[in-house]
């Protein structure tokens, strides 16, 4: 089994998949710290979470499209790190400018009502930006390694099939009814009906408005769906993997089969699967148990004095204390057996990271939660 850090090494674009809350923007900005670290590479981590607490992580104090550099003070990098956030806003207007035919086209899209509200507001828009964002990031040779904190896994599959769906929209029959002239589509045999209703209904001002727009933004298609092509293409690259994480709690092994699933149905590289968050090794071990019996058997007498004249108080405290770390202990470690369990037929790399034991809010920190990764026990283990 190679490890975590040659697993992310072996690509040049690694994508970092899975559901909300299991540590994935940590772990991203993690590797991403690891390998400036220990490889004399320019490194890009870059998230396309919703929410941003990726400039948080790094000790930066924002993030835009446009990539900043992150210091490493005193860990003496052999690399150079930098990092990115998708901004929707921006991003969208970035591509209106890129594929706008000519300026005039550009200023009409970005004025209009209806731009703004479809690039804040229509449901995967989002993706759409970040698909144009990280085709230009990830195809940036000025990186050697670029890792992608995808939004959480329902989102995350969403912004993977984004690409094709935004070719579907540009080729689609809505969008040639919605650029119709308004001349043609009174005459039509197929659409009057239709757009009788929603003259009386919309009113055809707005009618008017809308047909403006998409006309307007169906200018745009050729370059965005060369773009969005172009990152499908990457993203089955053989330079391109990606790597699940999941946590020894809730729907875990379920979510990680089906996140797997959905990347082999696609065609995309897996490379591991990290189990996070999984309690250290050292709760398990005979002298952790040792601990806990004198917690619940012998520590009551030495802390008689404390409690004088409540001995029992204090004894109830204690086993009841150590009842709760057993069955914390028990619970977690069987968790993390079920998932590491049921994945070990998936045929790629498993790892385990610990609960970090200190605030996981600089690089150093960041760089320590890479080290403390361990291959994953064997089932039953």
């Amino acid at each position: 089994m190679t490890s975590l850090l040659e697993s992310l090494m072996s690509r040049e674009r690694v994508f970092v998949v899975g559901s909300g809350g299991v540590g994935k923007t940590t772990l991203s900005a993690a590797l991403a710290i690891t390998a400036a670290l220990e490889q004399p590479l320019n490194v890009l981590v870059v998230t396309v979470d919703p929410a941003k607490r990726l400039a948080g992580t790094l000790g930066v104090a924002a993030l835009a499209n446009a990539p900043r550099q992150v210091e490493l003070p005193g860990l003496a990098p052999k690399g150079r790190l930098w990092a990115a956030s998708v901004d929707m806003k921006s991003a969208w207007d970035d591509l209106v400018h890129q594929f706008s035919p000519d300026q005039a086209t550009s200023e009409r899209i970005l004025a209009s009502p209806i731009y703004h509200n479809l690039s804040a507001k229509f449901i995967g828009s989002y993706d759409y930006a970040a698909v144009q964002v990280l085709a230009a990031l990830t195809a940036d040779d000025r990186y050697d390694l670029v890792v992608v904190d995808t939004p959480p896994s329902r989102n995350a599959l969403d912004f993977l099939d984004a690409p094709a769906r935004l070719r579907e929209f540009f080729s689609s029959p809505l969008l040639a009814l919605l650029t119709l002239p308004r001349r043609t589509r009174l005459f039509s045999a197929a659409t009057r009906p239709f757009y009788l209703v929603a003259d009386m209904v919309l009113g055809s001002a707005f009618l008017t408005d809308l047909t403006d727009f998409f006309s307007d933004f169906a200018k745009l298609g050729s370059g965005l769906v060369e773009q969005s092509k172009s990152f499908s293409e990457l993203l089955t690259a053989p330079a391109t993997g990606f790597i699940a994480i999941a946590a020894p709690y809730g729907p875990s092994v379920d979510e990680a089969h089906r996140l797997l699933e959905a990347l082999k149905t696609r065609d995309l590289h897996a490379l591991a699967f990290i189990v996070n968050r999984s309690l250290p090794g050292r709760l398990f071990t005979p002298q952790a148990d040792e601990a806990r019996v004198w917690l619940e058997q012998d520590a009551p007498t030495v802390l008689e004095t404390r409690f004088a004249g409540e001995p029992v108080v204090a004894a109830a405290i204690l086993r009841a204390t150590s009842e709760l770390v057993f069955t914390h202990q028990q619970f977690a470690n069987a968790r993390a057996r079920e998932l590491l369990n049921a994945l070990q037929d998936v045929g790629i790399d498993l790892f385990e990271v610990p609960i970090s034991e200190v605030e996981l809010d600089s690089p150093n920190a960041l760089a320590a939660l890479v080290h403390s990764t361990t291959a994953a026990a064997t089932p039953g283990g």
